[in-house]
């Protein structure tokens, strides 16, 4: 198994390993982190203010989206065609920005604010997710279990 970068959805903290730490290390969130493309760790370390393609597929993607989701009150939601296109704009925010923004979200070209932007998010904060029978984070490609 290799190693590849991780990012708690809470924070923002990135870990490098096989596997990320079960509790965030900075917030102390249990199963808070996601795989991401070393371009996108690259970007929020500040090392790079280039626009990165990326190096995860949507296939990629979707399958650490699906990780990141196991042992969470969450899920990936299963309309698949809302899910493409939620693709397509992180993608394209991506390729724009450097990072995969939430497309329904706009930047503010702070990059302090626009990290809570990062797909995915801390959505189970937000109020869409808490105020909805269905929970669902901003732009509804994860919904409570």
């Amino acid at each position: 198994m290799k190693k590849v970068f991780w990012r708690c959805h809470v924070c923002n903290d990135l870990h490098w390993g096989r596997k990320p730490p079960e509790d965030c290390p900075t917030c102390r969130v249990k199963n808070a982190y996601v795989e991401i493309a070393a371009g996108e760790a690259r970007s929020i370390l500040g090392m790079s203010l280039a626009k990165t393609e990326s190096t995860f597929s949507p296939e990629e993607f979707r399958r650490a989206i699906e990780a990141f989701a196991v042992g969470n009150e969450f899920t990936v939601n299963p309309d698949a065609a809302r899910v493409a296109l939620l693709f397509e704009g992180l993608f394209e925010n991506e390729k724009n920005h450097g990072l995969k923004f939430c497309p329904c979200r706009l930047i503010a070209k702070d990059p302090d604010e626009d990290l809570n932007l990062i797909c995915p998010c801390n959505f189970p904060g937000h109020e869409t997710y808490r105020g909805l029978e269905r929970g669902e984070c901003w732009c509804g490609l994860f919904i409570r279990r």
